[in-house]
C-alpha cells in the first residue's frame, strides 16, 4: 500500500489533540518520517513530542529539513546540541543563511561547557580549519574566543589581500581593453601572454618611448599581432615596421611605414588563395605609402591578384591605371586579350598590358569570351572579370561606352553593382542594350529599397522577374509585379489588358516552386489564371480567409471577364493539389456563382462583379474581421491568436481589433475560453470580456476540463462536483486558484470535491493560516476558514472520534481513495467501528 501523501499527514496532526498526536506518531511512524523530510507544515504539537521524545530518527529527520523551516530550526539551535548544532551549520559558505549560523552561536551560549563542540568532530574543531569567509564571518558571535579570534585573523586577511587586489588592479587595466598609460605599462601588456583583449596606445606626443619598445623587441621579439598594432601607430619605427610585416605577410596588418621589397608581396599574393589577406595587406599599405603604387604594378604578381587588391578610391592608384590603360586605347581588341589572359597570367599589371597589346590582332572581330549572363546571387570575387574591370573603371568615358557593348552580361552586373558606373554610363548601358541588362543589380536579398524603387519604373518583365524572385520587395510590390501593372509615377496603375507587362517563364516557375507564402499569396490580386490556379493547388500555402477568396475572384473578373471565373470555379483539378474538393470554400462557391447567374440576367453590366465586390468588402470589414478572429484566435496552439491576427494582416491587411463587433459577439454567444483569454491582456479589451476571461482562465487551467465551442460553460463550483482534481507535487493548483479568486468555497471543497488525496492536500494549507490569525475578528475569509475547520473536526468526530486506528486506517486508504472526504472517513470509521 502506497504511503499517505505528506499534506494528507500533516492535515491530520493539525487536527489532533496531544493525546491523539502521541497516540499516532507510532501507528504512522514512515507517514511521519516522510512529512518531517517533504515542505508540508508541522503541527507544534508534533513538534513538541518529536522534541521531547529524543528519537534519533526523528531528531535526524528534523535536523535535515530545518533549514526550510524556520520555526523548526529556531528549535533545534536554541537545544544548543553540540552534535545537531554542528549540522544545523552546514558544510558550506551558502547552505545557511548568517542569521541561521547566529541562532546556532546563541544556543552554544548555555552549553559552551559541553565537550562535544571542541571535540574531535566538533563544529569548532572544523571551523578552526577552514579559511571561507562565508563560515567565518558568522563565528565571530561564538561563545569560544579561539575561535573568534581565529575567525578575525583569516578574515583581517582576506581584506587585505582584497585591497592590494584594487590598488594593483586599476580601472584601465581589467577586462578585455587596456589603456596603458606610460611605456613601462605597454611594455608589461605586449608581454602578457594570457591578455588577448585590446590595447589601445597613448596618442599624446612623446607618451610613448620608441628607443625602449626597439631595444625590448630586439631581445625577445614582440608577437605579430602587437607588431602589427604599432605598426599602425604614428611615429612607429622602420624596424618594428619591418619586423611586423615579416611576421604579419599572410595576415595583413593594416597599413605600414617601410616599403618591403616586391619579392616578398609577390610571395604573400602567391600564399593568399582567395586573395582576401593579400587585400588586406596591398591595400592599406599603397594608401599609406609604404607600397609604392607605381613600383607595384611594375613589380608584384600575379597582375589579377594586384588588380583585385588595390584600393578603389586612392588617387595614385587611379593615376597609375589610367597611364596604364591609356596603351589600351579605345579599341576591344586589346581590352579582350587582357581578359582572356589575365585568369593564367603570371607576370605584372604592366607585363599583363604588354603582352595584351601583343596579342591584339588575334582577338580583332571576335565577341566577349565565355559570355555569361548574371548570376543570383551576385558573388563577389577576386577571379579575371574583376581585375579586368578594375582596369574598366580607370578608362575614359568614351571607352567604357564602347567596351560597354561587348561585355557579357555578369560584366554588366559587376560593373552595375560594385563599381558605381557614372549616370551618363548607365544612361548609354541601358539605351543600347535594353532596360533588361539592369536584372543584374536585383541580385540578392539585401538590395535596398532604394535600389528596388529606382529599378521598379523601367516596366520591363526581366527586371521585374529578378525583383520578384532575389529580392525583399513589400507585399504591395508583390502583387504588383504579378498583375503585370505599370508603374508610374511611384505608383502602380491601372493597366489595360493588353498593355501590362507579361510575365517570364522563370518568374512563373519560381512561383510554382515556391514555399514562401508571401509569394504564393500575391497571386490572388493578379488576376492571372494561371497564378490563380498555382496558388490553389499549392500544398505550401492556403487562403484562410475569404475576403481574400473574394478578392481573387474579383481581381480575375476585371481582367478576364465570367468566363475565367466560370472555369475557375468549376475546375476540379488544380496541379500540386490531390484532394477532389475544391481549394475555394463552399460559401465562396456559391456567393461566385452567385455573381455568374447575376451577370447572365444582366450580361455586359456590373450586377455580377457587384455581387463579389459587395460579398469582399463585407468579409474584409470589421465585422467580418472580428469572425474570423473568433473562429481562428481558439485555436489549440498557444499562438492561435497572433497567427489569426498575422493572416489578417497578410490577407486582408492590418488593421485595430474589432472590439466593438467582438463584443456584441460575446453577448450574443459566450466566446470561446481560449479566446477570452488572450484576449484579456490586450490594450482596449472590453470589460466585460475581461471579467468572464478570469473565470475562462480558471477553467481552462484544470487539467481535466475540455472547452466545447457550443453551449453554456461551467461554474467552477459545478466543475468541483463532476471532474477530478489532480495533484501536481503535492499541491492542488486549481483548487487553490479557484478559492483565491473566490468561484469555490471551502464547505463545496469539504463535501464534492474528490478524490479526497487532493481536497486534503489543499485543505491541509488553506485551513493552516487560521493559526496563524487572530482570535477574534469580522473578516469573512478567516471566518470561513474557521468554519470550515470546525466542520472537518466535526465530520473527523463523528465518523473517527479519537481513535488513533481510525485515523490511521485513513491515512493508510487516501493515496487510492477516488471518493469525497466525507466518504473516506465514513468508510474508515465503518471498518474500526
Amino acid at each position: 500500500m502506497r504511503l499517505a501523501d505528506h499534506s494528507a499527514i500533516s492535515a491530520a496532526y493539525a487536527l489532533a489533540d496531544q493525546d491523539l498526536t502521541r497516540a499516532l506518531i507510532p501507528r504512522i511512524r514512515e507517514e511521519t518520517l516522510a512529512l518531517l523530510r517533504g515542505p508540508a507544515p508541522v503541527s507544534p504539537l508534533l513538534l513538541e513530542e518529536l522534541l521531547a521524545s529524543r528519537d534519533p530518527q526523528f531528531r535526524s529527520a528534523l535536523v535535515a529539513s530545518a533549514a526550510v523551516r524556520g520555526e523548526v530550526f529556531r528549535r533545534l539551535a536554541a537545544l544548543g546540541d553540540p552534535a545537531v548544532g554542528a549540522k544545523l551549520y552546514g558544510v558550506s559558505g551558502w547552505d545557511r543563511t548568517p542569521a541561521q549560523r547566529a541562532a546556532v552561536w546563541q544556543g552554544a551560549a548555555a552549553t559552551s561547557h559541553d565537550p562535544g563542540w571542541q571535540g574531535e568532530e566538533g563544529l569548532v574543531t572544523r571551523l578552526m580549519t577552514v579559511k571561507g569567509k562565508e563560515l567565518l564571518e558568522p563565528a565571530l558571535l561564538s561563545p569560544f574566543p579561539e575561535l573568534v579570534a581565529y575567525a578575525r585573523s583569516v578574515l583581517d586577511g582576506i581584506a587585505e589581500r582584497a585591497a592590494r587586489a584594487q590598488t594593483h588592479h586599476s580601472p584601465s587595466r581589467r577586462g578585455w581593453r587596456r589603456e596603458p598609460g606610460t611605456t613601462e605599462e605597454l611594455v608589461r601588456d605586449l608581454r602578457d601572454k594570457d591578455f588577448s583583449g585590446e590595447i589601445q596606445l597613448p596618442t599624446a606626443p612623446g607618451a610613448v618611448d620608441w628607443e625602449r619598445l626597439v631595444e625590448e623587441h630586439r631581445a625577445e621579439p614582440f608577437g605579430a599581432h602587437w607588431l602589427g598594432l604599432l605598426w599602425v601607430h604614428p611615429g612607429c619605427p622602420e624596424e618594428l615596421g619591418r619586423g611586423a610585416f615579416e611576421q604579419t605577410t599572410r595576415t595583413g596588418p593594416v597599413g605600414a611605414t617601410a616599403a618591403p621589397p616586391s619579392s616578398v608581396l609577390t610571395q604573400a599574393a602567391a600564399d593568399s588563395d582567395n586573395g582576401d589577406s593579400f587585400t588586406r595587406l596591398l591595400g592599406p599599405g599603397v594608401t599609406s605609402g609604404a607600397f609604392p603604387v607605381d613600383r607595384v604594378l611594375r613589380e608584384v604578381a600575379p597582375a589579377r591578384k594586384v588588380l583585385c587588391a588595390l584600393p578603389g578610391d586612392h588617387e595614385g592608384t587611379q593615376t597609375a591605371l589610367v597611364a596604364q590603360v591609356a596603351r589600351l586605347g579605345g579599341d576591344f581588341a586589346p581590352w579582350r586579350a587582357v581578359y582572356a589572359m589575365l585568369p593564367r597570367f603570371s607576370g605584372t599589371v604592366t607585363e599583363l598590358v604588354d603582352a595584351a597589346l601583343a596579342e591584339t590582332p588575334k582577338h580583332r572581330g571576335k565577341p566577349w569570351p565565355t559570355p555569361k549572363g548574371p548570376e543570383f546571387p551576385g558573388r563577389r570575387q577576386p577571379n579575371g572579370r574583376a581585375a579586368w574591370l578594375r582596369l574598366y573603371d580607370a578608362a575614359d568615358h568614351p571607352t567604357r561606352c564602347v567596351l560597354a557593348e561587348h561585355m557579357d552580361g555578369r560584366a554588366i552586373q559587376q560593373l552595375m553593382l560594385w563599381h558605381g558606373p557614372s549616370d551618363e554610363l548607365r544612361a548609354h548601358i541601358v539605351q543600347s542594350r535594353g532596360p533588361a541588362v539592369l536584372a543584374g543589380i536585383a541580385s540578392d536579398w539585401h538590395t535596398t529599397p532604394e535600389v528596388i524603387a529606382d529599378l521598379i519604373p523601367y516596366n520591363d518583365p526581366e527586371v521585374n522577374a529578378a525583383l520578384f524572385v532575389n529580392t525583399n520587395l513589400t507585399p504591395a510590390q508583390r502583387r504588383h509585379v504579378l498583375s503585370g501593372r505599370r508603374w508610374q509615377d511611384g505608383a502602380s496603375v491601372d493597366t489595360a489588358a493588353a498593355d501590362r507587362l507579361p510575365l517570364t517563364w522563370t518568374l512563373k516557375h519560381s512561383v510554382q516552386e515556391s514555399a514562401r507564402r508571401p509569394w504564393l499569396l500575391a497571386c490572388a490580386d493578379s488576376g492571372n489564371p494561371v497564378l490563380c490556379a498555382i496558388l490553389l493547388g499549392s500544398p505550401r500555402a492556403k487562403i484562410h480567409t475569404r475576403a481574400l477568396e473574394l478578392r481573387m475572384l474579383v481581381r480575375l473578373w476585371e481582367r478576364h471577364g465570367p468566363d475565367k471565373v466560370r472555369e475557375l470555379l468549376d475546375e476540379t483539378d488544380f496541379p500540386g493539389r490531390t484532394q477532389v474538393k475544391h481549394p475555394l470554400t463552399p460559401k465562396t462557391l456559391e456567393t461566385g456563382r452567385a455573381a455568374l447567374e447575376a451577370e447572365q440576367a444582366d450580361p455586359g453590366g456590373q450586377s455580377g462583379p457587384g455581387v463579389l465586390r459587395a460579398a469582399s468588402e463585407t468579409a474584409g470589414n470589421a465585422a467580418g474581421r472580428a469572425e474570423f478572429l473568433c473562429e481562428k484566435g481558439a485555436g489549440i496552439d498557444s499562438d492561435s491568436w497572433e497567427r489569426a491576427v498575422e493572416i489578417l494582416e497578410e490577407e486582408v491587411g492590418p488593421g485595430p481589433v474589432p472590439w466593438a463587433e467582438l463584443a456584441a459577439a460575446h453577448a450574443t454567444k459566450p466566446l470561446h475560453d481560449r479566446l477570452l483569454v488572450r484576449l484579456a491582456p490586450l490594450t482596449d479589451c472590453p470589460a466585460a470580456i475581461a471579467e468572464d476571461a478570469a473565470a475562462a482562465g480558471l477553467r481552462l487551467s484544470h487539467p481535466e476540463y475540455r472547452p466545447r465551442r457550443t453551449g453554456k460553460p461551467p461554474t467552477a463550483s459545478e466543475m468541483l462536483g463532476k471532474l477530478p482534481l489532480r495533484l501536481d507535487n503535492g499541491v492542488c493548483r486549481w483548487l487553490e486558484r479557484a478559492h483565491q479568486s473566490g468561484q469555490v468555497t471551502l464547505s463545496e471543497v469539504i463535501r464534492v470535491g474528490f478524490p479526497a488525496r487532493a481536497t486534503v492536500a489543499f485543505l491541509s494549507k488553506a485551513l493552516a493560516r487560521a493559526e496563524s490569525g487572530p482570535t477574534t475578528g469580522t473578516d469573512a475569509r478567516t471566518e470561513e476558514i474557521r468554519a470550515a475547520r470546525r466542520e472537518v473536526a466535526a465530520l473527523a468526530a463523528e465518523h473517527l472520534a479519537d481513535n488513533p486506528e481510525g485515523w490511521a486506517l485513513a491515512l493508510r486508504l487516501i493515496p487510492e481513495f477516488e471518493g469525497t472526504l466525507p466518504d473516506l472517513l465514513l468508510a474508515s470509521g465503518a471498518v474500526v467501528g
